[in-house]
């Protein structure tokens, strides 16, 4: 996955998140469900970003990214 799409459905999720835990109707029988569902995503879109950028050779990857490795040694 390129990680201009990771970073857009991180986003995304991000957004659909936070719809449903300050917009959606409370007092909806499946407000829980629907926030739960939307946090669920945002972890994977989250994940899936890590995962894209690692995938990436070390000099395109956000400046920083390996600062803790480097760090450690």
């Amino acid at each position: 996955m390129y990680t201009f799409e990771a970073q857009e459905r991180l986003e995304t999720a991000a957004l659909r998140s936070i719809t449903a835990h300050h917009y959606s109707n409370p007092t909806h029988a499946h407000f829980s469900d629907e926030a739960q569902y939307a946090d669920e995503q945002l972890a994977l879109a989250a994940r899936d970003l890590v995962r894209a950028v690692e995938a990436l050779p070390a000099e395109r990857r956000p400046v920083g990214w390996d600062a803790e490795e480097a760090a450690a040694r």
